[in-house]
Parts: structure tokens; C-alpha cells; sequence
């Protein structure tokens, strides 16, 4: 009898330990967020400098109840080209073979660029050969980071028009709307790529209550943005919520 008891007690020992090491491991699971862009993604613009990325990680976290690792690698006035430097980076490369999602929100500066900062006039024949080049990079941006990482959920942001002072606001609008056609037409190109529109987010309403200067968004603004991308994240993983 007694050894009945000392074997029935070690199976007991034996089966919570095991289900405490999967407790365990459970628990210690990790939601990678990698992003990649300029100035935006960086959070210029808020004085936390927490950005829209930050709102993306606190929304996934409190739904998932999971938490999440950010890995930011954006950089103020980073464009494609500079971007495609950064992918040749091993630490960068190992983050990105380990994410579960990646962000990518990059082409403002190359549109600037191309505008040679003049927006009105805009010297069309420059900015439609900018655009060239930066579908392009574009493109081989996401080669780039599928070659890394072939599963993951890319969701590249479109641009938005914060260039609403001048008196060819409607002509700057068109453009930048032609330009993120471009991107959505590089992106139909892969699996698991989402096109994350902007430019409707901040159209008719007053700029001084959601950007920190002429270009970056504040708090205010930055949180429009988390919120469209988290939708988007979410959706992806299988949320979906009536209440948001």
C-alpha cells in the first residue's frame, strides 16, 4: 500500500512539474514587432517620442494580453535608398527573421526629395522620375525582408498630405495620391503584404490639432495612425472586436 502511495505521489510530482514548464513557456511568449522607416515611425513629433508604433504595441499587448517586443530601426530623414543600407545589417537581418510582424512606413522623404523641397510649383517631370526610383527601392525593399523572413505580415503605410498651406493643395494631393497607387501596386506583388492607407486620416481636418510642425503629427495624430494599423494587425491575427 505505502508503495501505491509513494508511486501516486511521484506521478504527481511528475505531471506538475511538466505542466508547469508549459505554464511556463506559455507565458514567456513574445509578439516581435519590427519596424522600419524615417522621421515617422521614429516619432519625431512627440515629445515622448513614443510615435504611432508605441500605440500599436500598447493596443496588441492589452488585446492579446501577450506582451510585445519593438524592434525600431527607423531613422529621421531616412529614404529607400538608405533603407536598403540598413537591410544589409546582420543585427537588422536577425530581427527581422525573428518577427511576427513588420512595419514599414517609408517614402516621405523620397517624395521631398524628388519635389526638390518646392511644392509650389511642382516640377512634375522630377518628381515622376523620383517616384520611379522609389517604387523601385521599394520593391527591393520587400524582396529584401521576405528573403529574411517569408511568413511574417508586412504592412506597408501609405503617405499622408501634410502639405495642406499651400495654395496648390489640391495638385500636392493628386500627386501624393498617384504615388501611393505606386505602393499599393509594388505591394499586390507579394503574400502577406497590406497596403495601410493614411492620407484619408488627416483630410479636412485642422492641421494644428494633429501635426507638431509642418510635416511630423503630434500625440493626437500619431494616435489616429496606431489606431488604422492596429485594426489592420489585428484583423490579420483573427481579432475581431465590434467595440473598436
Amino acid at each position: 500500500m505505502k508503495n501505491y502511495l509513494l508511486l501516486f505521489c511521484m506521478i504527481l510530482i511528475l505531471f506538475g512539474t511538466y505542466t508547469g514548464i508549459r505554464g511556463s513557456s506559455a507565458s514567456t511568449k513574445v509578439i516581435n514587432l519590427v519596424a522600419l522607416g524615417d522621421s515617422i515611425t521614429h516619432g519625431i513629433g512627440d515629445p515622448a517620442k513614443k510615435g504611432y508604433i508605441n500605440g500599436v504595441k500598447v493596443k496588441l499587448e492589452d488585446i492579446q494580453n501577450t506582451p510585445v517586443k519593438v524592434s525600431n530601426f527607423a531613422i529621421p530623414r531616412y529614404s529607400t535608398d538608405k533603407v536598403l543600407e540598413q537591410l544589409q545589417d546582420k543585427k537588422i537581418n536577425t530581427q527581422i527573421k525573428k518577427a511576427s510582424f513588420i512595419i514599414l512606413y517609408i517614402g516621405t522623404n523620397d517624395f521631398r526629395k524628388s519635389a526638390n523641397y518646392q511644392f509650389n510649383p511642382l516640377d512634375v517631370k522630377r518628381i515622376n522620375d523620383g517616384k520611379v526610383t522609389f517604387t523601385t527601392n521599394l520593391n527591393k525593399i520587400l524582396e529584401s525582408i521576405r528573403k529574411d523572413n517569408s511568413a511574417a505580415p508586412i504592412f506597408v503605410l501609405g503617405l499622408y498630405q501634410p502639405y495642406v498651406e499651400y495654395l496648390n493643395r489640391k495638385e500636392i494631393l493628386s500627386t501624393i495620391k498617384d504615388w501611393n497607387d505606386e505602393i499599393v501596386k509594388v505591394t499586390d506583388n507579394f503574400d502577406r503584404i497590406e497596403y495601410v492607407a493614411t492620407l484619408d486620416l488627416f483630410q479636412d481636418k485642422p492641421k494644428s490639432t494633429y501635426f507638431s510642425d509642418s510635416l511630423h503629427p503630434n500625440p493626437a495624430g500619431y494616435k489616429l495612425i496606431a489606431n488604422r494599423l492596429s485594426e489592420k494587425v489585428l484583423k490579420e491575427i483573427g481579432f475581431k472586436s465590434s467595440s473598436n
